[in-house]
């Protein structure tokens, strides 16, 4: 597949240093010489040097046969006019950083296809991380959150059923995981097992009360 990013940071190097361990063709588009220069030399990636704004830019990195292109810059005007004129250009997928999240809703009333958050992303997780301590992996979506949990000795649910621990509307147990196996049914919660937990947004707190209470220790 072939991808286009427009801006070198950590993120986009990151990027696309994975795309292409996978196999992918990648063109990255930066206007600092330096360090295109930089990342040329030590990459197999192709760099263009130019303001991936301008149309003419975005035609020498073939725009129109990207499977995607993804804009990365630090700059949310130049991110959302890039993918506007990506998409116009033939770009078959267009997603962008956001680096504000008060402009959310102007990339939203653009169609754009996903809207990225780091900042929003990693402050949920150190939230998790405080408040949950119990949650081992966390992922939040539009309309709600899926928790993964590792069950440790001690905790309420150790020795209950699925159907015992009474979880509350708005809140599903997906899956268990015990010993590299899914187990189904109306199983035994035992430590060491991996709980697989969704919560729809408008449950979020009842979801937050229950998990505190099921997956607290004593």
């Amino acid at each position: 597949m072939y991808f286009i990013i427009a801006g070198l940071s950590s993120t986009g190097k990151n990027l696309a240093g994975f795309l292409v361990d996978e196999g992918n063709e990648v063109v990255i588009i930066d206007p600092n010489e330096a360090r295109c220069a930089e990342w040329a030399t030590s990459s197999d990636v192709m760099v263009i040097i130019g303001n991936a704004t301008q149309k003419s830019v975005l035609e020498e990195a073939r725009v129109k046969n990207a499977n995607a292109l993804v804009a990365l810059t630090n700059n949310d005007s130049d991110n959302l006019m890039i993918c506007l004129t990506a998409r116009e250009m033939g770009a078959k997928k267009v997603i962008s950083l956001i680096n504000d999240a008060a402009h959310v809703e102007t990339f939203k009333q653009a169609a754009i296809d996903f809207q990225i958050k780091p900042y929003d992303i990693i402050a949920q997780h150190i939230r998790q991380m405080i408040l949950q301590p119990y949650v081992k992996h966390y992922v939040p979506f539009e309309r709600g959150e899926i928790f993964e949990i590792e069950i440790e000795a001690g905790m309420n649910c150790v020795g209950k059923k699925i159907s015992e621990i009474g979880n509350p509307n708005g809140t599903k147990i997906l899956a268990i995981e015990r010993q590299e196996k899914y187990l189904t049914g109306d199983v035994r919660i035992e430590p060491k097992d991996w709980l697989t937990l969704i919560v729809g947004q408008k449950s979020a707190k009842k979801g937050a009360a229950f998990m505190n209470k099921c997956f607290a220790k004593g």
